[in-house]
């Protein structure tokens, strides 16, 4: 197993709120508006913090990447601890765009500036996207139950020229998930500028702290935790992540450069409304020729298409 893969073992279930959705619903009922829950006053952020703590309490089944166990700890004092960072990015599914979790590792203390600062950077998968820029976003600071942080630029104050209402919105909440994320908390999270309130950030009203938005508005239904984007294999690898999918089965597929399917299987997690693991176990490829490979996880979909097919998360790895 490689240093990454056993870091972002402990990424989702120590680092992160487990994220909870329902495929069957999602591909069953009518798309709702976004519902975004402003947080103001006393009484309403703390409720806002309760829900949020309810959420996290919630024991995180997610296993993360690979079997192993345990925090990665430095191997001397002298030397930086290396750590996982959950980065939620844009990213489009069948009902649109949704927030898709990718992990970065990092030396040193894991601070809450150091995850919003992921958050401007390119994502090593290129089907995701960000809207922030270098520069947009920080510092951070916690005061009284809600994270604070700063937003710079005149052009962050109004909706974004090539941005829909939807991607505003979805941006607003990559920002408040990655900082919960880092947070371990679901706290509420107040938007400034010159270190007051900001009334609207990207178009989108974030003059009162704002909670997480609905799960079902927000994250893809199936994420893949490992491999990650550009990983070398030798040998086996194994994939993982989460989803919430028909009778919790997660189908997948290797395919080679030439779109030819050279591995495929049925990742199993369980049937219940929230995300759930699935692990493929190992996955042989010692008589595959050296070269790129895309590894494809989706949602089950007995619906055959008509919810709008199934989600779809991917990663492309080499085969050395």
């Amino acid at each position: 197993m490689d240093d990454l893969t056993t870091l972002l073992h402990d990424a989702v279930s120590d680092v992160e709120p487990t994220d909870r959705l329902a495929a069957i619903r999602e591909q069953t009922r009518p798309r709702r508006s976004h519902r975004w829950y402003a947080v103001g006053g006393a009484v309403l952020a703390t409720a806002a913090v309760v829900t949020g703590i309810a959420i996290a309490a919630q024991p995180s089944t997610d296993p993360g990447p690979g079997p192993g166990t345990g925090t990665p700890t430095a191997i001397d004092s002298a030397t930086p601890s290396t750590h996982a960072v959950a980065v939620y990015y844009l990213g489009q599914t069948p009902t649109g765009p949704r927030l898709f979790r990718e992990f970065h590792q990092r030396t040193g203390a894991a601070t809450l500036d150091e995850a919003l600062a992921e958050v401007s950077k390119k994502p090593a998968d290129p089907d995701y996207v960000t809207h922030w820029v270098a520069g947009g976003l920080g510092p951070v600071t916690v005061q009284d139950g809600v994270i604070r942080v700063d937003v710079f630029g005149a052009s962050v104050h109004d909706q974004r020229a090539g941005m829909s209402a939807e991607e505003s919105e979805l941006s607003i909440q990559q920002v408040i998930y990655t900082l919960q994320a880092a947070a371990k908390q679901r706290l509420p999270v107040q938007f400034l500028s010159d270190g007051n309130p900001i009334d609207t950030v990207y178009g989108v009203p974030t003059s009162e702290p704002l909670a997480n938005a609905d799960q079902w508005d927000v994250l893809a239904l199936v994420s893949v935790s490992n491999p990650t984007e550009g990983r070398e294999v030798e040998g086996e690898f194994s994939a993982d992540g989460v989803a919430s999918s028909f009778e919790g089965s997660v189908p997948w597929e290797l395919r080679d450069d030439s779109g030819e399917v050279v591995r495929s299987g049925v990742a199993q997690g369980t049937m219940e409304d929230h995300l759930t693991p699935w692990e493929t176990g190992p996955i042989d490829v010692s008589d595959l020729a050296p070269g790129s490979y895309v590894f494809e996880a989706r949602t089950d979909d007995p619906s055959g298409g008509e919810g709008g097919g199934p989600t779809t998360d991917t990663r492309t790895i080499t085969i050395r």
